[in-house]
């Protein structure tokens, strides 16, 4: 028989995979990679992930993405049902009935992803149950969505920035607006594009302060009807204070945009009291934390209170660093900042939950605190004159500002201490999916201070092994599998210290052929003399 007339010769070719969409629905997909024709029709985002059948063990690349959380359980949250984000659809016949029931705007499995990571690091958002009960505007679902894209294992992120920045540019003003652009900004600069991150957060303060979200009274009017919405209000006021403070430390040539003054706006609370909506507990505002911290009372702070007390004080130092100021001042940040960890309460300091989990908005704030004694003692010590060459390094350049100081040696150790104590961090936990994409920038500075000091003191890389710069390394690797910053600082980090590892080998080389030249030349100068 003619293999060429055999029936499945003729038979058109399969469709080797479907997109998430279609496979979560249980509908025919074309396959096209560049967008299959019922994504475009509802104006979706298109997914394309190899499919698992046939193989064993997980398909994640790395363990911090998913690996490293048990599947979520079933939860039903009114019209929709969260499931394990390792079925790709609905496993039951009411499952199928409560997916399809969603409405088609809202892929399940990526806003879950959002919230099983994102959320963690930047939780200003209502929780995931509110945020799907609250009818949440189609922008800001695009935008939720997109960022989960990042976190699919092995998955190609289509750049569909331009169609989200239009759509949320021509939203009508609302605290959902503010919220899309904050988490625009966020992602831009996850995305290595500086400048819309700094556009977008500039549109974001702007829109906040004209809609009074800088104002008390904004969110109280929210509190009796809608608590959970005030809390998300007073949560992204912070954020975007905390998120203006990041960018103008991190990005070369940042710059703050925020200028008003926040002292009596409200904390948020908890994270497990936002989630479960226990939202009737007196709010504490940055005004009573500096009272209560001038005898170090022991006051009931949330983790998200110390991030944001972090970032004012971050602010201070990096005003600090760019102007002449006073020695006592400088004296007085560093106190500040050092009495910052000693009253922290022990419950915080381990920056772990019970069930071992890290508390993100406590291990933000250390990484905050370190960064702001980088930033306050940099421009006294002597590390610019053996900085790196890091100019083609996308994000985290120390402060160029230098000023005399009588004791360099000390602000010196105290910017170092600090770069160590950001590795350390990432020792922590081996999982890196909920970290937010600012702990690279942050790792980034960590590393270039290292570079700098085993410049300046090549012995002090072989005491230490170079071992917390090798982890700095291999942390923006793995964190390279979501974010683009932490991959394309990972390689030219590592491009730099192979570079300085070469030179300092050359030096090392020619001080020690200077020193055999010279003890050749003594030796013949005694040999002379013995002879003469």
């Amino acid at each position: 028989m003619d293999p060429s007339s055999s029936p499945s010769s003729t038979l058109p070719p399969s469709v080797p995979v479907a997109c998430l969409n279609c496979r979560e629905k249980h509908l025919k997909c074309d396959g096209n990679l560049t967008g299959c024709t019922r994504c475009k029709d509802l104006s979706l985002f298109c997914h394309f992930v190899p499919s698992r059948r046939g193989r064993r063990g997980r398909p994640w690349p790395y363990s911090g993405a998913m690996g490293d959380y048990p599947p979520l359980p079933v939860e039903p949250t009114g019209n929709a049902m969260m499931t394990p984000l390792d079925s790709l659809a609905c496993a039951a016949p009411q499952g199928d009935a409560t997916c399809s029931s969603l409405p088609p705007r809202i892929d399940n499995q990526l806003v879950t992803l959002f919230f099983l990571h994102f959320h963690q690091a930047h939780p200003f958002l209502p929780p995931r149950d509110a945020f799907l009960h609250s009818s949440p505007p189609i922008y800001l679902l695009d935008v939720v969505q997109f960022i989960s894209v990042h976190y699919l294992p092995a998955s190609n992120v289509p750049d569909h920035t331009h169609q989200l920045c239009t759509a949320v540019q021509e939203a009508e003003a609302s605290l959902e607006k503010v919220q899309a652009l904050l988490l625009l900004s966020i992602i831009m600069h996850a995305r290595t594009q500086p400048r819309e991150a700094k556009e977008w957060l500039g549109d974001a303060i702007s829109l906040s302060l004209d809609l009074g979200l800088h104002c008390r009274e904004f969110s109280e009017a929210l509190e009796i009807q809608n608590p959970v919405r005030a809390e998300s209000a007073r949560r992204t006021w912070w954020e975007i204070f905390i998120i203006d403070t990041l960018l103008a430390a991190v990005q070369v040539d940042g710059a703050l945009q925020l200028t008003v003054e926040t002292l009596d706006i409200p904390l948020p609370c908890e994270m497990d009291e936002y989630q479960d909506g226990r939202l009737g507990i007196v709010p504490i505002s940055l005004r009573d934390m500096d009272r209560q911290a001038l005898f170090h009372n022991d006051g009931d702070f949330s983790s998200a209170a110390y991030r944001a007390e972090a970032a004012t004080i971050l602010r201070k130092c990096l005003i600090a660093s760019g102007n002449h100021v006073s020695h006592e001042t400088i004296n007085i940040l560093d106190v500040t900042i050092s009495a910052w960890f000693h009253r922290l309460p022990s419950g915080k300091q381990a920056m772990l939950h019970h069930n071992g989990d890290v508390d993100q908005m406590i291990f933000q704030s250390f990484m905050i605190m370190h960064c702001a004694s980088i930033y306050l003692h940099f421009p006294k010590s002597y590390l610019l004159a053996f900085l790196p060459v890091t100019s083609h390094i996308f994000c985290s350049r120390p402060p160029t500002f230098t000023s005399s100081s009588a004791n360099p040696q000390i602000h010196t150790a105290k910017v170092y201490g600090a770069a160590v104590n950001l590795s350390k961090l990432a020792s922590l936990t081996t999982s890196v999916a909920s970290h937010s994409p600012f702990f690279v920038c942050t790792l980034v500075l960590s590393s270039i201070v290292q570079l700098a000091v085993f410049t300046a003191d090549p012995q002090q890389s072989s005491r230490t092994g170079r071992s917390f710069l090798a982890l700095n390394i291999g942390v923006l690797k793995s964190m390279g599998h979501v974010w683009t910053i932490a991959a394309t600082s990972m390689a030219r980090i590592r491009d730099v210290a192979v570079e300085l590892e070469s030179a300092l080998a050359r030096e090392s080389r020619a001080l020690l052929d200077d020193h055999l030249t010279q003890s050749v030349l003594v030796d013949s100068q005694g040999l002379d003399v013995t002879f003469l």
